[in-house]
This record gives structure tokens, sequence and C-alpha cells, in this order.
């Protein structure tokens, strides 16, 4: 016959009954923070794939910032660009105008005072800047507008013409783990002219003096200008209307083409934002399989838990009152 001394009837009830209060605590845990891990060691396995998942979900939602951004500034890119082809549109109508050959010299007069007011607004949208204070088409370089107009390579003998102050660097947005979409549209380019307005990076010299890139869309529109207006007609041999017709043609090709491309990288951030939210749904609903609890199923255990270390606890009263002298 097995002999089971009074103090292992005790160590046993008491280890029964400890167990049960940290069973019970940890689902009251659980309960209250409604995860299944209250602390990684609960589940080392699961622990590491949630940490996984939240690092991956982190990078997705930085590409999700960065497409937010990037299409900020696209999209105030796009319409700037979209007002400049509108307003190039409009000086070539007038420019059209000003090859009839009836026009008396008041008539030309008030045709370049309206092209000059036109130039300005060109310049002004040239000079676009972002909800930061950056501007639009200047490259890397936000101290001073893009295009000026004045003395660009310090020397007085040379006249004043629109420059370029910004650079040829293009901004680029990570908004994928393997792409990159620039973000801005600079002025010049390093290969002779280029960029939205046709300057020459390669001919800038820090000096002293600065000379800066000429800005050559606005000096041809200038130039036609001055043709056209009789008040400096004088000063200069081309043709009005038709150098006119040439400069605009040329600076709307140019406006269209970054147009068309903006329009493209727009779309593709569109796209890229459905897949960056699709892709930050999977990863929430993962990561809710691993950490977040089952309420129905652990307030069940919790009441059966309770159950047991109520169940233990009278059990161990009354063995705990067992004694021989109640059976004399």
């Amino acid at each position: 016959m097995l002999r089971i001394a009074t103090n292992q009837v005790y160590d046993r009830n008491i280890f029964a009954m400890q167990r049960a209060q940290t069973q019970m605590h940890q689902t009251q845990l659980q309960v209250a923070s409604g995860r299944k891990m209250v602390v990684p060691s609960d589940d080392p396995v699961r622990a590491a794939r949630s940490l996984e998942l939240q690092q991956s979900q982190s990078v997705n939602q930085q590409f999700l910032e960065n497409i937010g951004y990037a299409k900020d500034v696209l999209g105030l890119t796009d319409t700037r660009l979209t007002q400049m082809s509108d307003t190039l549109q409009y000086m070539r109508d007038k420019f059209v105008q000003a090859g009839t050959g009836a026009l008396a010299a008041s008539d030309r007069a008030a045709l370049a005072q309206d092209l000059r007011s036109q130039l300005a607004n060109l310049v002004g949208l040239a000079n676009s800047q972002d909800g930061q204070g950056n501007y639009l088409f200047a490259g890397f370089k936000n101290d001073r507008p893009p295009v000026a107009w004045g003395d660009h390579d310090g020397n007085p003998l040379t006249p004043d013409r629109y420059y370029y102050q910004g650079d040829a660097n293009v901004k680029q947005m990570r908004v994928g783990a393997a792409r990159l979409i620039d973000a801005n549209v600079p002025g010049s380019s390093t290969g002779g002219p280029g960029g939205l307005f046709d300057a020459d990076q390669s001919t800038f010299v820090a000096g002293p003096p600065t000379q800066y890139p000429l800005a050559r869309f606005f000096n041809d529109l200038q130039d036609a200008i001055d043709a056209l207006d009789p008040a400096t007609a004088g000063t200069t041999t081309i043709h009005a209307s038709s150098a006119g017709i040439d400069a605009v043609d040329r600076f709307l090709a140019r406006v269209q083409h970054y147009t068309a491309k903006v329009g493209s990288q727009l779309a593709e951030l569109d796209a890229l934002t459905e897949m960056g939210k699709a892709l930050d749904l999977d990863y929430a609903q993962a990561r809710s399989r691993i950490e977040d609890l089952d309420y129905t199923e652990a307030l069940s255990r919790l009441a059966q838990q309770q159950m047991v270390l109520s169940a233990a606890q009278q059990s161990f009263v009354k063995v705990s009152n067992l004694s021989l002298f109640q059976y004399l």
C-alpha cells in the first residue's frame, strides 16, 4: 500500500494551486492587453515573425509616405506645366496676329505690351514653389528663384538677359524596394542646352564673377517681343512674328514633353499607392492573426481556469483538515 506523507499532500496541492493561478493570471493579462503574446518569451517563434512583419509594414508605410510627397510635388508641377502651356498658346496666337501686315504701330505696341505681360507671367510660373518653399524647376538649388533677369556673367558690357540660377540635378524619391522616381523637372541639362528652359548647365562658372547659363527660351521670346514693339524694333533685325512663333513652338514642345513625363509618373504613383495600400492591409491581417487575441476563446479559457483554481482551493481546504482524531 502506497503511503503519502502529509507534507507531500500539502506540496502537491500548493503546486497545483500556484500553477492554476499562474495560468489564470496569464490569461487575464492577455484579455487586458488584447494580445496573445504579452511578452516575446510567451512565444519566441511567433514574436520573431511578428517583428519581421512589423518591420516590413513600416518600410511599406514609408514608401507610401514617399509616394504621397512625390504625388503632391508632381501634381503641382503638372498644374504649373499646364499653365505654362496655356500661356504659351496664348502668346502664339498673339504672334500669329502680329504677322498681319496691316497692323498700325499702336496695335503692335499694344500686342507687345500684352506679350511682355504674358512673358512675366511665364517667368512667375517658372519660379513656382511647393508648399515647403522649394522651387519646382531649380534642381537642388532652393536659395533663389531659378529664372532671373539681369547681369548673368558679371560683365557690365554684356546686355541684360534671362538666366538660370538653378542646376541640372533631378530629385529622386524611393517609392518601392527597387523603384526610384524623378520628383522634379530641372530647368537645365549638362549635355548642352536642355531642361525645361533650354539652359546649358555646363556654362556655369562659380566665379568670381559667377557666370550663369542663359535661359534661352525666355530670351528668344524677349527678342521676338522687342522686334514687335515699335519702341525697341530698331535694335534687332529679326522678324517678330515668325521668330515669336518659332520660340513659342520650341518652348511649348519642351513643356509638353515634361507634361507627358509627369503625367506618366503620376499614373504610376497612383498604381503604386493602390499596391502599397493592399500590401499594408496584408501585413496588418498577418500581424493580427499572430498577435490579436480571440476574446471568445480566451474568456472561455479564463472561466475554466477560475473553476479549476476554485476546485483546487476547496480540495486543499478539505484535505488540510483531515485528521485521525476525527475518527476516534
